[in-house]
């Protein structure tokens, strides 16, 4: 019977296809997100040396700015107040102002608020500086270090800037007025300018205690005042001078990742922060060209392996058939051999086996030299039981004397044969001339037994005749069939003429055992003389 599905083979080979795509996905996907990590982290590292460079530009920046006030509060502290002098220190001014970009104004201011020198080439009175934030600190505080204000417009030029401020005192250490630097945050806006942080970057120029100075991409409410810094930036300074986190920001919904550095010589801060959609769009572009590429792949292999298993499963098939077909023929050909070996009516052996097994066994008892027999069996009167029940019934009663033979010949070895017509052969190895008679005897009394009804034989049933042939010995001896069948059918014709239903033994003798005949009449004579048969048979009914 044909095999049908999928066989061990071509689901082992649906495995393997399933296991290769089942890796490229993985491998891919791993690859991928690889690839993801290291893109973030080198963004971040690439951050943070922006975030870094950019501190250093601000601390540069504010540094040289410092030193001219430093340069000038010399100037005021130790130059006498003349004319000449004051001229010096406003052509210094100038030229400082002229030799830094970041620069936009250099004023000195008393302690009532009056400018009384600047880097203007005329000397122009202006709104007076009392409130603002640098000036309110050098008033209230003597301190020799330099105070970063917040971003304001100049009362000069209008830009916005950053001021850079120190104290002057008088000599008694009073306060006496305010030098103070306005760097042009535009000068830092050009900067920034020139790094490449994305679409959707920010970077971000603070002080410390909490306001902003500079953002890129500048918002419109940062054109005229400072917004404070984000809750989590502030926290994340607090923690450490530098560092790196990721928030969403709250002002445009977009993502990114912030690397800050705070300044080491003032308290400044700056903060770089580029959008994860930026970082990742060349890396999502690559995962989509990948992706394609992969999916093609998979459906090459998909195909392929489809039609692998496609083609080993039709194999198995074809081989499952073939196997299939083959187990049949030998089936069939079992079944045939069977038929040919066995009689179609009586269902024992036919002629053409009993001929192949008698010859088989006297071969080996030529070999081996154990004994043999051979019944010949003939149904008495079957023409007339023919004649009068029909052959039908004939058929039946002969099918029923085979069954009766062979429940007493059924030793592993004995084989029943029907010969012809109403005669049947039993051909029995291993078994004494005493044995065989024996079994002859039985297979009269068995189917005399069957009770069979025969109202034209004498004795009102089926019976039949058995002659007998039995070999003691036979080791060395050529013994043809022919001659034990003639030995077997004698005793069968002897049983038919002392009146059927009985069973008649006959030693054999040939020509080649002379020895063996001696053997067989000594034993002849004692069973004639129990049995007061003649000296040749002995008969058993």
């Amino acid at each position: 019977m044909a095999q049908h599905g999928k066989t061990h083979t071509s689901r082992t080979a649906l495995l393997f296809v399933v296991v290769v795509c089942v890796v490229i996905l993985l491998l891919e996907a791993w690859t991928a997100w690889r690839a993801r990590e290291v893109a973030l982290s080198e963004s971040t590292t690439d951050a943070s040396n922006v975030a870094l460079a950019l501190i250093q530009h601000a601390e540069q920046s504010i540094k040289e700015a410092d030193i001219v006030l430093e340069t000038v509060q010399e100037h005021l502290d130790h130059e006498d107040r003349s004319a000449s002098a004051r001229i010096r220190t406003h052509d210094f001014m100038i030229r400082s102002v002229a030799s830094l970009p970041q620069l936009a104004q250099l004023t000195v201011v008393d302690e009532q608020g009056r400018t009384v020198a600047s880097s203007q080439q005329r000397m122009v009175q202006t709104g007076s500086p009392v409130q603002d934030d640098y000036f309110q600190y050098h008033q209230h505080r003597r301190s020799d270090r330099p105070f970063i204000g917040q971003p304001m417009r100049s009362h000069v030029t209008g830009q916005r800037t950053l001021t850079v401020s120190r104290r002057i005192n008088h000599v008694d250490g009073s306060f006496a007025g305010v030098i103070v630097a306005e760097i042009d945050l535009a000068y830092f806006q050009r900067y920034y300018e020139q790094f490449n942080i994305g679409p959707h970057g920010v970077i971000l120029f603070g002080l410390t205690g909490g306001s902003l100075i500079l953002r890129r991409p500048l918002l419109a409410d940062m054109t005229d005042r400072s917004p404070a810094m984000s809750e989590a930036l502030r926290k994340h300074m607090e923690q450490a001078r530098r560092g790196s986190f990721a928030m969403r920001s709250e002002r445009d919904g977009v993502e990114r990742i912030s690397c800050f550095q705070q300044g080491e010589a003032y308290p400044i801060f700056t903060v770089v922060a580029l959008a994860k959609d930026d970082i990742l769009e060349d890396w999502s572009r690559h995962v989509w060209v990948r992706g394609i590429g992969v999916v093609l792949l998979l459906a090459v292999i998909c195909f392929g392996g489809k039609r692998l298993v496609v083609l080993v499963a039709g194999r198995e098939r074809a081989e499952a058939q073939a196997i299939a077909a083959r187990q049949e023929l030998e089936s069939l050909y079992r079944t045939l051999e069977a038929q040919s070996q066995k009689d179609g009516l009586t269902d024992v052996f036919n002629r053409r086996y009993f001929d192949a097994a008698l010859a088989a066994e006297l071969a080996r008892l030529n070999r081996t030299g154990e004994s043999l027999s051979l019944m010949m069996i003939d149904v008495d009167h079957f023409k007339q039981f023919n004649d009068t029940y029909g052959h039908a019934a004939g058929d039946v009663c002969l099918r029923q004397v085979a069954a009766a033979i062979s429940t007493v010949a059924r030793r592993q070895g004995d084989i029943v044969a029907r010969y012809g017509g109403e005669e049947f052969a039993v051909i029995l190895p291993n078994c004494h001339p005493g044995s065989a008679q024996g079994l002859a005897h039985r297979v009269v009394q068995a189917v005399r037994g069957l009770e069979i009804a025969h109202e034209r034989s004498p004795m009102g049933v089926v019976t039949i005749s058995v002659g007998v042939a039995s070999l003691a010995s036979g080791k060395s001896l050529l013994i043809e069939p022919r001659e034990l069948i003639d030995s077997a059918d004698g005793a069968l014709y002897r049983a038919k003429e002392e009146g059927r239903d009985r069973a008649v033994q006959r030693p054999f003798a040939s020509a080649a055992a002379p020895a063996q005949k001696a053997t067989e009449d000594a034993a002849k004579s004692s069973l004639q003389a129990a049995s007061g048969a003649p000296s040749d048979y002995l008969t058993v009914r």
